[in-house]
């Protein structure tokens, strides 16, 4: 929440107002009846964006101009009715404007329509729709209003890109980017007539040193892949392939590599996704080295454990599964596997695996090392960011200020390569951008999902799938249930779920009995929170009703 302070004082004049572009850009134009914003009754007004008198309760985060959508550290006017900010050069932008970068026509006021989405050559940002912007109609040439009417910049010289100075060139071409290896020609283009250095404007100031979640180490900046002759032929296109979108990297032109060695090689547009990378640039900064935290301490010859989670009382490891309980880390069932079991009796299990999680872990899907946390033990729930499911029991999350990413434990054991061949033969990766993979299991496209190189593609899978349990224990069965699926090349419309009582006549998942042919659907055995506390009742929002979880008399999962 950002708020201004209008108060005036002998040292400080009362600003001056300036009518807000909701109120009259549109109809100054003709661009429709109705502003582009929701209409007040009150009056309109901006002053001009003085940042001492802004209070940011919240986030200090970079400010939109509501005209452009453009984020930007560099603001002028604030309106004080809608609560948005506005560059100066796009509060009363001229219906018709000639620009340096595109000599040859006059570039026209355009409102874009909803849902047109509107490229910028300049900045190649491509905000939102319902947006004003300039347009060439005969060469497609698209500029943000701030962009347009800001100085031409016709010659760059930045050493840590180029060693020479960079010039604009202004016609609409397809040449190849040295530093990203793309050839989008709706970006300006800047060149080194001495050295044939091509380089798109977008391009020229990316960070040198960057960290970015895919990977352990810090990346720096390469202009090229430097391969000795004599050791071409121990490498391999697959060696090259980049570390976000697993396809091939070309070592002509720029990317970004581990600056600690490793073989680890990405885009230079994928390496600054914002998804993957933090904004900041790390050059000439030292990496924080991370003190590795014990989860327990060892009590004798290591058979008992003080936990961190469980401070009051000691643990004992026990060889033999004890059914009908459940691990307080992962709120999976104990079955089989080692455990540690409280020597006071007081119920609190975990598994040997949940015990030994480490303290602080770095996860692919987040940017900051993440923190394990037991606050959601006792009773109350919390949204894991990767499944989007309603959790309880230890979670990973995040303590750098302003941040709230929280992922529960089965998520963060997730890595890439993801193989579990019961649910896709071949290894699984992170896909680059965020909500853009629909789960070929359950056809939900969420934030984060996983895909397969090898099938083009074609296949994904989302975190609350892959962490479903392979094998489960149904009360009417002896044997242990396993986890399969239909497909549609394969469709077997007589398998019977005994537990809603209907057949399946399309993709789902389900759980089967080799030896009995008992079928259930995933969902009916495990419900809609099967990663909630079974026989609590929990809130899941103040303005939710409570829901009960109670242990279902025909399922007791097992985990694998």
């Amino acid at each position: 929440m950002v708020s201004v302070n209008l108060s005036s004082s002998p040292s400080t004049p009362p600003p001056t107002f300036i009518l807000c572009p909701s109120e009259h850009l549109h109809y100054i134009y003709g661009l429709t009846n109705e502003p582009i914003h929701n209409k007040s009754s009150k009056p309109h007004h901006l002053i001009p964006l003085d940042l001492s008198r802004i209070n940011v309760d919240v986030e200090r985060r970079p400010l939109r101009c509501h005209t452009c959508m453009r984020y930007s550290s560099v603001c002028d006017y604030w309106c004080e009715t809608c609560c948005v900010p506005y560059h100066k050069e796009c509060l009363e932008p001229p219906p018709k404007i000639n620009v340096l970068y595109h000599p040859k026509h006059p570039l026209r006021l355009h409102c874009s329509g909803w849902g047109k989405l509107i490229k910028c050559s300049c900045c190649g940002e491509r905000p939102v729709s319902g947006i004003l912007y300039y347009n060439c109609r005969k060469c497609d040439f698209n500029l943000h209003t701030v962009c347009a009417i800001k100085q031409n910049i016709l010659s760059i010289n930045y050493p840590k890109r180029h060693e020479h100075t960079l010039i604009y060139f202004p016609r609409r071409n397809s040449l190849v980017c040295d530093v990203c290896a793309l050839d989008d020609k709706d970006c300006f283009v800047y060149i080194c007539y001495q050295c044939d250095f091509v380089v798109h404007k977008t391009c020229i100031y990316l960070p040198t040193t960057i960290r970015i979640s895919r990977h352990e180490h810090r990346l720096s900046f390469t202009p090229n892949i430097y391969i000795p002759e004599e050791d071409w032929s121990i490498y391999h296109d697959e060696d090259w392939s980049c570390g976000v979108c697993r396809k091939i990297v070309d070592g002509n032109y720029g990317q970004y590599s581990c600056v600690k060695g490793c073989d680890y090689f990405v885009h230079s547009k994928c390496a600054t996704l914002r998804n993957l990378w933090d904004g900041e640039e790390h050059e000439g900064e030292p990496e924080i080295e991370y003190e590795d935290i014990k989860t327990f301490k060892e009590i004798g010859d290591g058979r008992v454990i003080q936990h961190f989670s469980h401070p009051k009382h000691h643990m004992k490891l026990k060889k033999e599964s004890d059914e009908g309980k459940w691990c307080q880390a992962c709120i999976l069932p104990i079955y089989e596997g080692n455990i540690y079991e409280c020597m006071m009796k007081c119920d609190f299990i975990l598994h040997e695996t949940c015990a030994h999680l480490p303290r602080r872990k770095w996860h692919p899907l987040h940017v900051h090392p993440l923190t394990l946390q037991v606050n959601h033990i006792e009773g109350g729930t919390f949204i894991c960011h990767a499944c989007m499911d309603h959790c309880c029991g230890f979670a990973y999350e995040c303590c750098e200020p302003r941040c709230s990413f929280t992922i529960d434990v089965r998520c963060a054991l997730v890595y890439e390569p993801f193989i579990d061949h019961c649910i896709h033969p071949h290894p699984l990766f992170l896909s680059p951008k965020e909500g853009t993979k629909q789960c070929s299991l359950c056809y939900r496209k969420p934030n984060h999902s996983m895909t397969c190189n090898k099938c083009s593609f074609s296949f994904g899978l989302c975190f609350r799938c892959a962490t479903i349990p392979n094998k489960m224990k149904y009360i009417s069965d002896e044997h242990v249930l396993t986890r399969s699926y239909y497909h549609r090349d394969n469709i077997i419309s007589d398998i019977y779920c005994e537990i809603c009582e209907q057949y399946s006549y399309y993709d789902v998942g389900y759980y089967m009995c080799n030896v009995c042919c008992t079928a259930v659907h995933i969902t009916c055995l495990l419900g809609n929170h099967p990663f909630i506390k079974h026989g609590e009742s929990i809130i899941i929002e103040k303005t939710v009703s409570l829901d009960t979880f109670a242990p279902s008399v025909k399922n007791v999962p097992l985990t694998e």
